[in-house]
């Protein structure tokens, strides 16, 4: 699993932390994956990072989730993740469309209706936000 920041300058820490979450979690084992979510967890919880980092951290479990079909799982950590960045300018990314299949999945319309709502609210600053209104 290839994992893409989108944090303007992520910190050693939180680089290294996330690149041991993607050694533990292999390519398709379920084990290795709940591995690596429950690693992630613990250096989320016990370490000093910055807003951005946190949220891109609890997103990244929310894929994980999403990777072993835990949808109501990935949808409170892809909430999780979301709130803290709420106020955070970030780009459009193609994986969003999954994370609000994924609120779906989950049975999670009031989430699915929010953050599609807030997805395409920025493209105010990202045109390519629009993409998610055919949703």
């Amino acid at each position: 699993m290839k994992y893409n920041y989108n944090l303007k300058d992520p910190s050693k820490q939180y680089i290294d932390v996330v690149e041991q979450a993607i050694s533990l979690s292999g390519l398709f084992s379920r084990k290795k994956k709940l591995r690596a979510i429950e690693f992630i967890k613990s250096k989320l919880n016990g370490e000093d990072f910055e807003v951005e980092e946190l949220a891109s951290g609890f997103i990244f479990i929310g894929y994980l989730y999403q990777e072993i079909k835990d949808y109501e799982s990935a949808a409170i950590y892809f909430n999780k993740g979301y709130s803290l960045g709420k106020d955070v300018l970030f780009p459009y990314n193609s994986r969003l469309k999954k994370v609000l299949e994924t609120l779906l999945k989950a049975s999670r319309e009031d989430l699915y209706d929010y953050w599609r709502s807030d997805f395409i609210t920025r493209s105010h600053y990202d045109e390519k936000f629009k993409k998610l209104m055919n949703l």
